[in-house]
């Protein structure tokens, strides 16, 4: 599987640094590593670091064009959009498989 991450804008690639790192991006961190380590090929995108990313997957630009930079974070699975606004559960990138 591909899985590509885009993200909002952060301060850094993980959004983790600074006094108080967001205990959600630690989830999605381990989460990529775990992904990773399973034999998936796992990319995160920022816009600012990225853009062509963005621009080259059809369906996250016309999302983000329709609805603004607050639909990031956007996961996709091979190509398609799995979820929205928020960092999906590790089961959720695997639901659509096995349906």
């Amino acid at each position: 599987m591909k899985i590509d991450f885009f993200d909002p804008e952060m301060c850094c690639s993980t959004g983790v640094c600074g006094t108080s790192p967001d205990p959600e991006l630690i989830r999605v961190g381990e989460m990529v590593e775990m992904l990773k380590t399973d034999g998936h090929t796992v990319a995160r995108h920022m816009m600012s670091r990225d853009s062509a990313a963005f621009a080259s997957n059809k369906r996250v630009y016309e999302t983000m064009m329709k609805q603004g930079l607050t639909v990031l974070p956007i996961v996709t699975v091979d190509g398609e959009i799995r979820s929205m606004g928020r960092y999906p559960q590790m089961d959720e990138l695997f639901a659509a498989r096995e349906s």
